[in-house]
């Protein structure tokens, strides 16, 4: 008996060894499937693909001139690749119980009742025929005829199913798909199910024609179909990459997508948008434990500094208002926090998951489709939910509202009336004005922000689709039984495929700036190299920002390497300066840090950073009165400023003159010291005679700055030199450390 881990991981791996040309060990990979299924059609079909294998190979290694060899060989790699996903089915259809499977044989059940006879498999004409004929009688009209509309959705369901479920289409399934496109008595919005019904289908199962399906219904003249389809395209083409090549009909959909008029900026918006997708998880970790918590700790005051009347400037169109931050005095990284959550929503980030996780158990999600549906105001569900609201409160505009609305995705609007039907009265009336108000301010964001020109739109629906996408694989009830593709690394732009499209180099370059903006510089590093390798004349951009990538991945010798070559191009050097010199710095080269450091300092005389970097330059040198001399420059600046204040206080200790580096660690002490702080402090508490202060001092540092004993000992030792210098006897040394050890273990 095999697992549903097992028949999945073999799977996979014949699929591998197929795209890499190891067929021989694909075919016996196969065989080990194949002789689990103990059914003698496919068996032959296996032992016809090795003869066929072996016969070729005996040809080809004989000499004999073939020119439609190479023909046969992908003909029989697309053999073994389709005879592998039929195996995979037939094995989970035995061995596993998930809920794809029980609703495969349900429907294969149901079928059978509907058609009174036995069939062997899902693609029986016979289904299609009758669901044609009963599509033709009914709804041979633009509109379902009255009373008709229940069993008009119980049909869309039925189609929805059979799409989703079927694991290869022919020619029934294709002209039912043809169909749907051509008749009218199919709407957008069912259209639109079904895409999604495709999708899933061929994330579970490989089918040319499924791609041939989902083309279709990109070519369709409604946004909202088209869009959905060419997001379905695009996963599908990520998750099936390595095999595109092998069917020319995938490679025909590639060329023909790069016709569209639009193509490319619908590309990178897609791009993007999956990216973002991929942050979903660390945006509503970052609200769970950072945000919702800070706010919570600002408790009732909150809504006293919360005066919006007294915060709004009378231009609200004026730049930030400088008081806005008085409100987060104390708080100033939660206003921080806020602001980043506001852009993150303005560019189509998913910061609504975590709000709308829990209220996705209504039964209304137990139907699979209802996950993908775009949102409907006229929806039984949406008139049901909203019955038992004020008269006087406006539910028409309302629900328009909240239908145009692009903040929030399908799936989190149909939670949102949902959860107004269980509410108590009062509080449900409460809520629908606070968000009516919330929902015309998102309008006029909107607005502001020209979402209604039609790039945002497509932008917007992209958004909202991938967001349904992602709380269907996140939250629905038998998750399990689905291959969660947002687990996959999801990085699109480094397929084969994506290279097919032509000119992506301006799409890679804002997706490289996208990942360098927001700091995920081990993405952005990638795009830029491949920016780097395949650009015609290095660009001094590019070679600062690959540079700046490597120094914040703290890899500062391939930092200085790139550095070095945008010195090359860039003719503005102040800002390249000063990160060649911080890297030769960081690669324990103070001489050429400081040669890059004074160019920068000619630049910009009054830098403090660039002179506290000087002294810090010094100071590496063991040259104390030089780098203090550039450190007090800087503290006639910052008097107050613990970060100056450190060096200056460590020199005067390495310069053996600890009554006036006990005054300055006296100043540091006084302000948020850390265990460092502590211990330099012992230090010079030490070399002054008083042991028992520097005890006093060597234990805060243990109990408020290290890990552990362990940590502190190879943190002191690293500065045993200069207490020696200052006329510490060595012999002090251990016993010192000792007596430390010995007092913490009984303090314990």
């Amino acid at each position: 008996m095999m697992t549903e881990k097992q028949i999945k991981e073999k799977h996979a791996l014949v699929c591998e060894w197929v795209t890499q040309q190891q067929i021989k060990r694909a075919l016996r990979l196969l065989g080990e499937l194949v002789a689990a299924t103990e059914l003698s059609d496919v068996i032959i079909t296996l032992e016809n693909l090795e003869s066929t294998y072996e016969n070729m190979l005996k040809y080809t290694l004989e000499g004999v001139d073939d020119p439609e060899r190479m023909k046969v060989y992908d003909h029989l790699r697309t053999s073994i690749l389709e005879l592998n996903e039929e195996v995979k089915a037939i094995l989970l259809s035995r061995f596993s119980r998930n809920h794809v499977i029980l609703r495969q044989e349900e429907m294969r059940s149901r079928h059978r009742m509907q058609v009174k006879q036995q069939i062997s498999s899902l693609n029986d004409l016979s289904f299609y025929d009758e669901m044609k004929e009963s599509l033709q009688g009914q709804y041979g009209i633009t509109s379902p005829a009255p009373g008709r509309e229940e069993s008009h959705r119980l049909m869309i369901k039925e189609i929805f199913n059979y799409l989703w479920l079927t694991d290869r289409y022919r020619e029934p399934e294709m002209e039912l798909i043809n169909y749907s496109l051509d008749h009218q008595g199919f709407t957008w919005y069912e259209r639109a199910l079904f895409v999604s019904a495709i999708t899933l289908s061929l994330f579970r199962y490989f089918d040319v024609s499924k791609f041939i399906a989902l083309h279709k219904y990109y070519l369709d003249q409604e946004d909202e179909v088209a869009e959905r389809s060419f997001i379905g395209l695009i996963l599908a083409f990520y998750l099936y990459d390595q095999r595109l090549f092998l069917y020319p009909e995938l490679l025909q959909i590639i060329e023909g997508l790069k016709e569209q008029k639009r193509f490319f900026s619908e590309l990178e918006s897609v791009t993007l948008q999956i990216i973002r997708a991929r942050e979903t998880e660390n945006i509503s970790r970052k609200l769970k434990e950072e945000i919702i918590p800070e706010i919570q700790r600002m408790g009732p005051d909150l809504q006293e500094k919360l005066n919006l009347d007294k915060l709004l400037p009378e231009d609200f169109t004026d730049d930030k208002n400088p008081d806005w931050q008085k409100v987060f005095k104390g708080s100033e990284r939660l206003y921080e926090k806020m602001e980043e959550f506001s852009r993150m929503q303005m560019e189509g980030s998913d910061v609504f998951m975590s709000a709308f996780a829990h209220l996705k158990n209504f039964s209304f999600f137990d139907d699979i489709e209802n996950w993908f549906t775009p949102f409907l105001p006229e929806s039984p569900v949406i008139e049901e939910s909203m019955q038992d609201t004020d008269p006087d409160f406006n539910r028409k505009m309302f629900l328009e509202g909240l239908s145009n609305t692009a903040f929030l995705c399908n799936s989190d609007k149909y939670s949102f009336c949902l959860n107004l039907k269980i509410m108590p009265h009062a509080q449900k009336e409460m809520i629908l004005k606070l968000f009516s108000a919330e929902l015309e301010g998102m309008k006029e964001m909107e607005a502001d922000e020209e979402l209604v020109r039609p790039e945002s739109k497509t932008k917007a629906i992209y958004a909202q689709y991938l967001q349904d996408m992602y709380r269907f694989f996140k939250l629905y009830r038998y998750r399990d039984a689905f291959d969660d593709i947002f687990n996959t690394p999801l990085d699109v732009y480094n397929r084969q495929f994506f290279n097919r499209f032509g000119d992506i180099i301006p799409i890679l370059e804002n997706i490289g700036n996208y990942f360098f903006e927001h700091n995920q510089f081990e993405d952005s590093l990638d795009i830029f190299l491949r920016l780097n390798k395949i650009s015609e004349k290095p660009s001094y951009e590019i070679l600062e920002k690959i540079g700046y990538a490597y120094q914040k991945l703290k890899q500062y010798e391939d930092a200085l390497s790139f550095y070095l070559r945008a010195e090359l191009f860039d003719t503005n050097k102040k800002w390249l300066n000063k990160k060649i010199a911080f890297c030769y710095r960081k690669l324990a080269q103070p001489d050429k840090a400081l040669e890059y450091y004074r160019q920068a300092e000619q630049a910009d005389p009054e830098n403090s950073i660039i002179r506290t970097a000087i002294g810090h330059c010094y100071l590496d040198k063991g040259e104390f009165e030089t780098a203090l001399k550039y450190y007090f420059k800087v503290e006639y600046g910052k008097p107050d400023d613990v970060r100056i204040l450190r060096p200056i206080a460590w020199c005067y200790f390495a310069l053996n003159k600890q009554g006036k580096a006990e005054k300055y660690y006296t100043k540091i002490l006084e302000s948020d010291a850390t265990g460092h702080d502590y211990l330099n402090a012992g230090h010079v508490a030490w070399c002054r005679g008083d042991k028992r202060q520097a005890i006093h001092f060597y234990r805060e540092a243990i109990r408020y700055g290290f890990e552990d004993f362990a940590h502190f000992l190879r943190t002191f030792r690293a500065d045993q030199s200069y207490l020696l210098t200052n006329g510490i006897d060595p012999t002090d040394i251990p016993l010192m450390l000792d007596y430390l050890e010995y007092t913490l273990q009984k303090n314990r």
